[in-house]
């Protein structure tokens, strides 16, 4: 019994020995500014186990350091995600201590698919607030019916909307024919990829990231921090704001845009003036009344890029 006892006390007591502490390099697509930077920073230090974090909007660099018996690479690609950037983990983190095995990432379907299997399809999904993003309030009614058809396992979009995968259950009831009428009964086009068109298509989707029906929200939450940093950057210096500040202004008005993206119908326009005054509330937290006239100066010049502001 005494032996057992002092084997359990040394296994507790090396068991800390097996952490490191080791530094994360993220390469993050989608800041637009400053405060998304900041927005990054404060979404990784949430976690458990993150002990500092260091963003550089200029590189699109984000570098962590962590406790890795407490948090991995992959959780912090998902706080990311969930802000709707995209971030790719750079290879070469340093550690303090011995190195531990790598974690096996989860199989993935999609990686295993037979290319006959899959459809793709040149679409206009693109955000008009955002270069480079796709709407997600407007991929989403269409990806929904799609998921709905018998034949189909599955539909997404790439992070751009300029490109719909979709899955049939059989290859041999695949129709493309069916998906190109169904954008035509939403008054948009679809045209198939064939040739070199297709197989880049096919690579990029063993390898990007691409959206589901239940993961374009994620897109719609991307374009409403686009559109909220949009509009405090163009008010600029008359806030006269602390970035963390600013930060925190930009992330409430966000949660606004994204709220009304997500839940946008025919009804929007009709609803304007409700969301005016649910962005004046948030805006009211962190501005006097002279800023907030600034900041309504700059929504008034519309949520679209202006010539010189970044898309």
């Amino acid at each position: 019994m005494k032996k057992l006892s002092i084997a359990l006390v040394a296994v507790v007591v090396a068991w800390p020995l097996l952490a490191a502490t080791r530094t994360a390099a993220f390469e993050v697509s989608g800041w637009t500014c400053g405060s998304c930077a900041v927005a990054t920073r404060i979404a990784l230090k949430k976690l458990d186990g993150v002990q500092d974090v260091k963003t550089d909007p200029e590189k699109n660099e984000a570098r962590v350091t962590y406790d890795d018996s407490k948090v991995t690479t992959d959780r912090m690609v998902e706080a990311i995600a969930k802000l709707g950037y995209k971030a790719t983990h750079r290879n070469g983190g340093g550690a303090a201590g011995s190195p531990r095995a790598p974690i096996d990432e989860p199989p993935n379907a999609v990686k295993s698919l037979p290319a006959e299997r899959v459809s793709f399809f040149e679409v206009p999904l693109e955000c008009g607030a955002a270069e480079g993003l796709g709407c997600g309030s407007a991929a989403k009614p269409i990806l929904t019916e799609l998921d709905r058809n018998a034949r189909i396992a599955e539909a997404r979009i790439n992070h751009a909307g300029t490109v719909l995968a979709v899955v049939w259950k059989n290859p041999n009831d695949r129709s493309d024919g069916a998906v190109e009428s169904l954008f035509e009964a939403h008054h948009l086009a679809a045209a198939v990829l064939r040739g070199e068109a297709r197989e880049k298509a096919i690579q990029e989707f063993r390898s990007d990231q691409w959206y589901a029906a239940a993961d374009v929200d994620r897109l719609s939450e991307h374009e409403a921090r686009v559109i909220a940093a949009r509009l405090v950057n163009r008010a600029g210096s008359k806030l006269d704001l602390s970035p963390d500040r600013r930060a925190a202004l930009t992330e409430d008005l966000a949660v606004v845009f994204a709220r009304h993206l997500i839940s946008r119908d025919e009804e929007c326009d009709s609803r304007r003036e409700a969301i005016e005054k649910e962005l004046t509330r948030a805006a009211s937290k962190h501005l006097n009344p002279q800023q907030l006239a600034e900041l309504r100066k700059a929504g008034e010049q519309g949520i679209q890029a202006l010539p010189g502001e970044a898309r």
